[in-house]
């Protein structure tokens, strides 16, 4: 076996995944998260790093083309899955493992560059103007929490985080950098630059940048279409995707079999789980992130998590530093769930303890509503004025829902 053949093997044994997941497409979503956790894979923080994109569910023109921009850039080796059925996630993963460490096939890809859609000529990606989908790297600074003096608190265990883990001094938010999306037929993959009135009344570039729809720790289906100066949002507008399906998390609400009050709680619990693994995610606290999603994972195989819930919620809960980042960001007006994104993590943390407790109830389920999470309009003025990384943290705080808006 030759050098390259040996790389190729040993790359294809714990491979970096990026998920993108359609609208609707949740339940895939979540059989290709448990089964990466299974095999031991890690998910890629940016496209940069991925090998292996799992497509999940059937996605819009918009994400389609998206898809077609990453998956042109990426070196080999590398594999592209698409799933519409989560019971074929395990042979999948077989097959892109496979094809990892796949010589001939990776040479062939490298020489041919085809692109994910057989519905696309072999022409490389067609000069139409297709917008960037992501954050490129092109002169925005690797925006964690900002460098003001702040220090990077390393392996500290401030209220019990595993710090050796979270990333303060340079949080990677999803890829935000190490990659380029170019749009095609701009000068290095940007629109032209305008000139604008910043904050302080200086006349700065400002570059149109769209935030997803292919970000790690990102809400499916949302697009934010934003005019930045610097670091700085100056405008943002909402673009949600579109289509038909039942929104997962609130399938128990919408089923006409009877439906249990403990299986309706379950579900409850690990959406809130779902997204406390974003938010945890794009706070640079990986593996919080993690053990979250292991707890959802769970709670969705019926399985019984009242203990390791309980030391997930104090662990978290307890967090100076996560208090710290969150405090005083997305400050709305909500009674229910608080003024800003700590209160919220906090909101999540105790409504998933409490559908965590109810989550054997054999009452039948009568009436109420699944976990809201609705696309907020006030997202747009949340958002403008915001820094990047704040910005990053206002969406995943909020988590709008964009299938069961749309639905």
């Amino acid at each position: 076996m030759g050098l390259s053949g040996w790389l190729l093997r040993a790359a294809a044994v714990r491979p970096r995944v990026l998920v993108v997941t359609a609208l609707y497409g949740t339940r895939v979503r979540l059989a290709v998260e448990a089964e990466a956790a299974r095999r031991g894979w890690l998910q890629a923080r940016s496209p940069a790093e991925a090998s292996v994109v799992v497509v999940c569910g059937s996605p819009d023109a918009t994400l389609a083309e998206a898809i077609d921009v990453v998956w042109s850039e990426l070196p080999v080796p590398r594999a592209l899955v698409h799933l519409e059925d989560p019971a074929e996630t395990e042979a999948a993963f077989d097959r892109a493992t496979a094809t990892l460490s796949d010589e001939p096939a990776q040479r062939h890809d490298a020489e041919t560059r085809h692109p994910w859609r057989p519905d696309i000529p072999d022409h490389g990606i067609p000069d139409h103007g297709i917008p960037d989908h992501g954050i490129p790297d092109h002169g925005i600074p690797d925006h964690g929490i900002p460098d003001h003096g702040i220090p990077d608190h390393g392996g500290m265990d401030h209220g019990g985080m595993d710090h050796g883990g979270m990333d303060h001094g340079g949080m990677d938010h999803g890829g935000m950098g190490g990659h380029e999306h170019h749009m095609m037929g701009s000068p290095s993959g940007l629109k032209m630059a305008d000139r604008g009135d910043d904050r302080d009344g200086l006349k700065l570039d400002r570059l149109h940048i769209p935030l997803g729809p292919i970000l790690t720790d990102w809400p499916t289906g949302l697009v934010i279409h934003t005019v930045m100066q610097g670091d700085v949002i100056q405008h943002a507008q909402v673009s949600p995707a579109h289509g038909h399906g039942t929104p997962f998390w609130h399938e128990p609400w919408l089923s006409p079999a009877r439906v249990t009050r403990g299986e309706a709680e379950r579900r409850t619990a690990a959406a809130h789980l779902d997204s406390l693994t974003r938010l945890l995610g794009v706070a640079g606290w990986p593996g919080a992130a993690r053990e979250a999603a292991r707890l959802r994972d769970r709670t969705l195989a019926g399985a019984s998590v009242q203990r390791p819930y309980a030391r997930f919620a104090r662990r978290v809960g307890r967090s100076t530093i996560l208090a710290w980042m969150l405090k005083d960001i997305g400050v709305i007006d909500d009674h229910e769930r608080g003024r800003d994104a700590l209160d919220r993590a906090r909101w999540w943390l105790a409504r998933a303890g409490r559908a965590v407790a109810a989550m054997d109830d054999p009452a039948p389920l009568e009436g109420g509503e699944g976990p809201t999470s609705p696309l907020p309009a006030v997202l747009p003025e949340l958002l403008e004025g915001a820094e990047l990384a704040a910005a990053r943290l206002i969406v995943a705080s909020l988590d709008p829902d964009v299938e069961l808006a749309h639905g």
